[in-house]
C-alpha cells in the first residue's frame, strides 16, 4: 500500500506570468530533488492562485513533506482534502509532475466542469485525481506530438 495525501494551498508569490512560471519551475525542481531522496511521487496543479497537489509514498515521508509545504512562505491556508492508502502510485515515474494552467489546456479543465478560476474548496479528492491524471495525459500527448 502507498500513502496518498491531497492538499491545496494559496499561492503567496505575486508577479507576472513569467515570474509565476519561474516560481513554479523552482518549486518543481526543489520538489523533484527532495521527493527523489524521500521516495515520493505526485502531481502539482498550479493556476496562479492555488497549488493543488497529490503526494504519494511512505506515510512518514509524505507527512513530513506536507508539513514542510504547509510552513513554506510561498503557501498559505494549506488544507488537506484527503489522505488514504492506495494500492498503487498514480504517478510512479514522476518525483513531481506538474502543470501550470495555460490556455492550451483549458479544454481539459472544461471537461472537468472548471471554466473559470479553480476553487479547490469545492473539489473532492477524486475530482483532483481525475483532473491531475487528465492533465498529465495531455502533457504526455503534447510531448509525443512534438517528438514526432
Amino acid at each position: 500500500m502507498v500513502y496518498q495525501l491531497i492538499y491545496y494551498s494559496r499561492n503567496t508569490v505575486d508577479g507576472s506570468d513569467r515570474e509565476m512560471l519561474t516560481n513554479l519551475r523552482e518549486i518543481l525542481a526543489k520538489s523533484q530533488h527532495n521527493n527523489s531522496r524521500d521516495g515520493i511521487t505526485g502531481y502539482l496543479i498550479f493556476d496562479k492562485t492555488w497549488f493543488i497537489q497529490i503526494l504519494e509514498g511512505d506515510r512518514d515521508a509524505v507527512t513530513t513533506t506536507y508539513q514542510r509545504i504547509a510552513t513554506d512562505p510561498r503557501h498559505s491556508s494549506a488544507s488537506i482534502l484527503n489522505t488514504r492508502d492506495v494500492k498503487d502510485r498514480l504517478f510512479p515515474n514522476w518525483t513531481m509532475a506538474g502543470a501550470l494552467r495555460t490556455p492550451e489546456m483549458q479544454e481539459v479543465y472544461l471537461e472537468h466542469g472548471i471554466g473559470g478560476a479553480i476553487d479547490p474548496t469545492r473539489l473532492t479528492s477524486d475530482q483532483v485525481v481525475r483532473l491531475a491524471l487528465d492533465l498529465h495525459q495531455f502533457e504526455q500527448n503534447k510531448r509525443l506530438r512534438h517528438a514526432s
